[in-house]
């Protein structure tokens, strides 16, 4: 059976079972990954996946199973291990949605030219990336990631109320990873996107970004340990915001996992700070017209203005909190209902990078985060390594490692004072502008 066959058989199974609530989760993927090394390809991998699931209510109890074989056998088994798993849960009322108009707008997720680019085009788009980034600085000693993917995937939702939604997607990506030395010193630069169009995999472009981000730290060293301005630059400040998104969700308010917890109307961040949960823009990969419980999705700001304003709710959270759900929930055919935030933004400010550094006569201008094993969603507690450089009255003086910064995510959105007006440029889900915040401790 294809995907749509599997999805309408098991659709007609749990009616004929006359189980009063239920959805369903379909979906394939497939993908085809090249690495390459001294001009050769050193690794492929080409993966194909598919699975459903359904996600029943009996009694008012889910029950959730999967299979990854689009057999009638299989599909019968997952119909009736979601059954007997249903008399195991607790009881769970949630009404699911019913249909409704969607606005008629093509978000363009899916371009049918991609699906042309072949293996050869893969590996020749890696070979001349890496060529041009061992070439493009005497300091790169050489160029241990490099790669280029193709991939696409396929995805249906539907439930006992008549709603059916089909996503399809694709995209290519490129990635290059560059090592450059100076004395005992090496630093790695990485550059990587995911494009809509075979033409915009510009590898003259991606070799030399990861080149100017290899070389431009050689030489670092640490500063003196002390409370600093910081620069967050838009490599980063996604990053930083995305690690604490759930401490937004009704999941983590219900819970009571989240510091948000009774503060809604109530200012928690500085006055610029506005964040944006928005599915319907046309061309970014988070965009989707219905959430994966199947309710529509729409533009919302959750904190505006520093103040909070709304917590993001799938249906069970919704449900517990009195509230509408608002469109974030989330449902793999292999999982339980989470909550996501799709096309996270942060508008764009009124201030250039270089105005933002200027705005203290010293500073401190990350540019590379080392992991976040030291950040703590649920305190807010963050302790990072970080790259960057030493500013004074506007200009980089010096690169700088070795350092952590030591602070915590709402003292951070509080002390917000700036953002600059551009995003990075990469295919991204969140958009977030480089941001001045008055003070961080960094330890040396």
């Amino acid at each position: 059976m294809n995907l749509e066959q599997a999805s309408y058989f098991l659709l007609e199974e749990a009616k004929k079972r006359n189980i009063p609530q239920f959805d369903i989760v379909a979906g394939i993927s497939q993908s085809t990954a090249v690495e390459v090394f001294e001009g050769r390809v050193k690794n492929t991998e080409i993966s194909h996946g598919t699975g459903i699931g359904i996600r029943l209510f009996l009694d008012g109890r889910p029950g959730i199973s999967y299979t990854e074989r689009f057999t009638k056998d299989s599909i019968l088994q997952c119909l009736e291990d979601a059954i007997s798993n249903s008399k195991l849960t607790d009881t769970l009322e949630i009404e699911l949605p019913a249909p409704v108009e969607l606005p008629n707008i093509d978000l363009q997720i899916f371009n049918p030219e991609l699906e042309q680019t072949t293996f050869e085009e893969l590996v020749n788009y890696a070979v001349e990336m890496e060529e041009l980034g061992l070439k493009a600085d005497p300091r790169i000693e050489n160029a241990p990631y490099v790669g280029t993917s193709k991939s696409s995937g396929e995805a249906i939702f539907c439930n006992s109320k008549g709603v059916y939604y089909y996503r399809k997607s694709n995209s290519l990506s490129g990635w290059i990873g560059l090592t450059a030395k100076q004395g005992e010193q090496k630093k790695m630069g990485y550059y990587g996107n995911t494009f809509k169009s075979p033409g915009q995999l510009n590898t003259k472009y991606m070799a030399q970004k990861a080149a100017e981000r290899a070389t431009e730290l050689l030489g670092a060293e640490p500063i003196p340990s002390g409370k600093y301005p910081v620069v967050f630059s838009n490599r980063v400040s996604g990053s930083i915001l995305g690690m604490f998104l759930g401490a937004y969700t009704g999941e983590a308010i219900t819970k009571g996992q989240s510091r948000l917890v009774g503060k809604l109307e109530e200012k928690i961040a500085s006055d610029v700070f506005t964040m944006i949960c928005d599915p319907l823009v046309v061309g970014m990969p988070g965009s989707r017209l219905l959430d994966g419980e199947g309710v529509p999705t729409k533009r919302q700001e959750f904190v505006s203005k520093g103040v909070l304003i709304n917590y993001l709710q799938n249906l069970e959270s919704a449900k517990k909190m009195k509230v509408e759900p608002t469109g974030n929930g989330s449902r793999s055919y292999g999982g339980k209902a989470g909550t996501t935030v799709s096309n996270l933004i942060v508008p764009l400010g009124n201030y250039s990078l270089d105005e933002l550094l200027k705005m203290y006569s010293r500073c401190v201008l990350v540019t590379k985060l080392e992991g976040s094993s030291g950040c703590s969603t649920l305190s807010g507690d963050i302790s990072i390594g970080v790259q960057g450089f030493y500013c004074e009255k506007g200009e980089k003086t010096k690169p700088i490692d070795k350092i952590t910064l030591n602070t915590n995510y709402y003292d951070l959105i509080q002390n917000i004072e700036a953002f600059d007006n551009e995003y990075l440029d990469t295919y991204s889900s969140i958009k977030v502008p480089s941001f001045l915040i008055k003070e961080a401790y960094i330890a040396s």
